[in-house]
C-alpha cells in the first residue's frame, strides 16, 4: 500500500459518511461522534506507530486499519440507534461487509486486503485470537491500543462538557449512578477481562476502562500515553462522584500497581507510571455557556 492510495481510500471514506448526513448537511450527533474517534484513532495509531519504529510501509498500512476500523457504526447506528453490539449487529463483522460492498480495498494485493479485513473484523474481540499470523496480531493489537486510547478521549470530553449527559448514549444509556457490579470488580481486580453482559450502570462502563490499563494495551508507547493523559486519574475522580463503593479504590490502586510493576520491568523505574489518587481532580460542573 502507497501514500497515494491511503489517501485516495481516506476520500472515499469521507464520501461514504457523507450519505449519512442531513438534509443540511450536518451529520447526526453520535455519528459525528463517531467520524471525530475514527480520526482521534488515527492520530493514536500513527503516534503508536512513531514509538514503536514501524517502517513506512507499516506505517501506511497501519494508517488504513485506523481508518476503517469502525465502518461498520454508520449503518449500525441508522438501522438501530445504539453502538451497543449486543442489542444490534457485531460491528466490526458489519464493517468488513460495507467494506467489501464498497470495493475499497479491491486495488490492494490479497495479502494486505485481507490483513486490513482481518483487523477489522477482530479488533472488537475480547482478546485476539492466539491462532492468527504474527502480522495480523500486530496490527490488529496496534487498532485496539489506539481505539481504547480514543476512547478515553471521547468518555473524557462528554463528562468534561456535558455530552454525556444530552447523548447517553455514549455510555450505553446506562444508569448514571449506582455502584459497579460485584463480577466487574472482581474480574478487574484479578486482571481478567470484563463481559458487557455484566454492565449495569455507567460506574461499570468506567472500571471496564480502568480494567483496560492492567494488561490491556499492548504496546509500550500505548501504555506511555495513558499515563501522560492521566487516563487513570481521572476516571478515579470522576468514578467516586457516581459512587462511593469500595471496589472502585480496589480496581484504581490495580491499575497504579500495574503501571508501577510495568514501568520496572519494561522502561525503567518511573518511565511509566500513576499519579498518585491525590493529584487529579476533575470539575462536576456543567461547562458555562
Amino acid at each position: 500500500m502507497t501514500s497515494d492510495f491511503l489517501f485516495h481510500l481516506t476520500r472515499q471514506y469521507r464520501a461514504y459518511v457523507d450519505t449519512f448526513r442531513e438534509a443540511d448537511g450536518s451529520l447526526p450527533d453520535m455519528l459525528r461522534l463517531k467520524l471525530e474517534h475514527t480520526q482521534g484513532v488515527v492520530r493514536d495509531a500513527r503516534c503508536i506507530m512513531a514509538g514503536e519504529a514501524w517502517d513506512e510501509s507499516s506505517r501506511v498500512l497501519g494508517e488504513a486499519c485506523a481508518l476503517l476500523h469502525d465502518a461498520g457504526r454508520y449503518e449500525q447506528f441508522k438501522a438501530f440507534g445504539t453502538f451497543q453490539d449486543s442489542r444490534s449487529v457485531d460491528h466490526a463483522a458489519h464493517g468488513v461487509r460495507i467494506i467489501r460492498e464498497q470495493r475499497w480495498l479491491d486495488d490492494l494485493p490479497a495479502a494486505e486486503s485481507n490483513l486490513v479485513l482481518a483487523t477489522v473484523a477482530l479488533h472488537n474481540r475480547r482478546a485476539v485470537p492466539v491462532a492468527v499470523s504474527a502480522r495480523v496480531a500486530r496490527f490488529t493489537h496496534l487498532v485496539r491500543d489506539a481505539d481504547k486510547l480514543d476512547i478515553f478521549r471521547v468518555m473524557e470530553q462528554a463528562v468534561s462538557d456535558g455530552s454525556l449527559e444530552r447523548n447517553p448514549e455514549i455510555a450505553w444509556g446506562l444508569q448514571l449512578k449506582g455502584a459497579p457490579s460485584p463480577d466487574v470488580v472482581e474480574a478487574i481486580r484479578q486482571g481478567h477481562s470484563v463481559s458487557y453482559a455484566w454492565i449495569r450502570t455507567l460506574a461499570d462502563f468506567i472500571l471496564i476502562q480502568v480494567g483496560w490499563l492492567i494488561g490491556g494495551l499492548h504496546y509500550t508507547t500505548a501504555n506511555r500515553l495513558a499515563s501522560q493523559r492521566n487516563v487513570l486519574e481521572f476516571r478515579e475522580a470522576f468514578l467516586k462522584t457516581l459512587s462511593d463503593d469500595p471496589g472502585i479504590a480496589v480496581c484504581c490502586q490495580a491499575a497504579r500497581d500495574y503501571f508501577a510493576a510495568l514501568s520496572e520491568r519494561c522502561l525503567g523505574r518511573n518511565a511509566i507510571s500513576a499519579a498518585p489518587a491525590s493529584a487529579t481532580a476533575i470539575s462536576t460542573e456543567k461547562p458555562s455557556a
